[in-house]
């Protein structure tokens, strides 16, 4: 297999994705890095970034990270090498920092980002200092703290450049909250990654129904709403001939449970909208929010057509794949919505060959493909209010991160991305697209009101009248959204 610097294609994917949303430039190393190289992107002076970052002794202090971590849900590195690039990789970065900055990296997992949410306030709310950053579902976890004022804006600890490729851009640019910003994301997490929602298709299906280059539709701006909804229409297969379609048939499409956001994000939809003065407001009550659920809910709260594990009722059990993963690894689906760690974590073992695509655009005049960011995997990247040292904290964070795309960005692509999931170079250029405009929504995130669970719902069919709907909890959601504007400005 190429190395990811012998292919200028992959080259390119995997900047576009780093960014989230933003520009990208040359890399100085491959993920063949050793630990004591420090690389970043050059300045016009030719320097490399990090090597300007200042080479503190911090006297064997030990900077505590409390996170949501398992074998899966990477986020951590293992004690000793693996011969697994992603954890090797990430020892090397934290043997790095270890040596430049003479400090101990103490990693504290736990299996779920509810511990992690329990201890961060308890820890806040004594002052203890015991944890210098913490990352966790940004839903579940990071936003509850944000919201409660027990987490430092970023933009107030020094060093922190936010809007370089190294951070998510996209958080950074559409996030702040009256220019204050408490979480983000990058690369630092492993699970980062897996964050971008997609299309997988199974090729093998698709020839023998006669559907043709779904690849070409991509590239020649030819993949709407309107064209993948043609493509599932009458797929759906009564295979035990007991009348109707259940679980144990054949469907045209298998959903995710974010399918509905998803679907939202990359028809152009948009949960929040900035008011101008750094603030935001909900956006639910345009004309477009209700014409891209006229357009979705009919299809994907069709039961004939969409399986949906909300829809059906069915109960996943624990430790086993989702119900849509396991129909379409069982060749009784022909597209899924999913986000991209499902693809990663269960689909790598799939017989069947598939292929990956983007969700599709509204119609040909939208400018660009969106992904919609799934938030609630433990990606989110925060620091505890107390943090007495910011000066040394925001030094650690920024080499961190810098570390964590030049040596864990490689070695996740290589091992997810090149191994795992694209078995063909259209997929490889599907890849592009997908990780290029990856959107995450602050709605979706904090959930104003019940409002994107809402949006969702009735996106996905499960629901009706989402303007009476709306109507009914309209004033909470709004009180909600002030209530963290209120409280992201209260905080110094």
């Amino acid at each position: 297999m190429p190395r990811i610097f012998a292919s200028l294609l992959i080259f390119l994917m995997v900047f576009a994705f780093f960014s989230c949303r933003g520009e990208t430039k040359p890399d100085a190393a491959g993920s063949n890095d050793t630990a004591e190289t420090f690389t970043g992107e050059e300045d016009p002076a030719g320097q490399s970034y990090a090597d300007t970052l200042p080479a503190a002794d911090f006297e064997g202090y030990t900077f505590r990270i409390i996170a949501h971590h398992t074998s899966t849900w990477i986020n951590f590195p293992e004690e000793e090498q693996t011969g697994e690039p992603v954890n090797d990789a990430m020892l090397r970065r934290n043997k790095a920092l270890e040596e430049r900055f003479n400090i101990k990296i103490e990693n504290i997992a736990f299996d779920s980002s509810g511990p992690v949410l329990d201890n961060v306030k308890k820890s806040a709310a004594s002052d203890d200092h015991a944890y210098d950053m913490a990352i966790a579902s940004m839903t579940g976890t990071i936003a509850p703290l944000a919201s409660s004022g027990m987490l430092r804006d970023l933009n107030s600890i020094n060093h922190l450049r936010l809007d370089q490729n190294w951070w998510c851009k996209s958080m950074y640019e559409n996030l702040q909250v009256g220019g204050r910003i408490f979480y983000t994301t990058g690369p630092i997490s492993g699970f980062f990654f897996y964050a971008p929602v997609a299309i997988c298709y199974n090729k093998q299906l698709a020839q023998d129904m006669g559907i043709g280059d779904i690849y070409r539709l991509v590239l020649n701006n030819e993949w709407t709403a309107d064209k993948f909804f043609e493509l599932i229409q009458d797929k759906s297969k009564d295979l035990d001939g007991d009348g109707a379609v259940t679980k144990t048939d054949f469907y045209a499409l298998a959903c995710d449970g974010v399918t509905g956001q998803a679907a939202y994000i990359a028809f152009g939809g948009r949960q929040v909208t900035a008011d101008g003065a750094g603030y935001f407001k909900l956006n639910f009550e345009d004309e477009k929010t209700q014409n891209l659920i006229n357009k979705a809910a009919p299809v994907f709260g069709d039961i004939s057509t969409a399986y949906s594990s909300k829809t059906k009722g069915y109960t996943r059990v624990p430790g086993e794949p989702y119900p849509e993963n396991t129909i379409f690894m069982e060749n009784r689906a022909l597209f899924i919505i999913t986000p991209m760690g499902n693809v990663a974590i269960d689909f790598r073992a799939m017989e069947s060959d598939f292929g990956i695509l983007p969700l599709p655009k509204l119609d040909s005049s939208q400018p660009e493909y969106y992904s919609y960011g799934n938030p609630h995997g433990p990606i989110g990247i925060a620091v505890p209010i107390y943090c007495e040292n910011a000066e040394r904290t925001g030094l650690i964070l920024e080499t961190m991160a810098v570390l964590s795309y030049d040596l864990v960005r490689p070695a996740m692509y290589d091992n997810m991305l090149q191994q795992k999931i694209a078995r063909d170079e259209d997929s490889q250029k599907m890849l592009d697209i997908i990780y290029e405009n990856t959107y995450f929504d602050l709605n979706t995130i904090h959930n104003f009101g019940g409002s994107s669970d809402l949006l969702q719902n009735c996106m996905g069919g499960i629901n009706e009248n989402f303007a009476s709907s709306y109507e009914k909890i309209k004033a909470r959601a709004e009180k909600a959204l002030g209530d963290l504007i209120g409280a992201y400005t209260a905080l110094d």
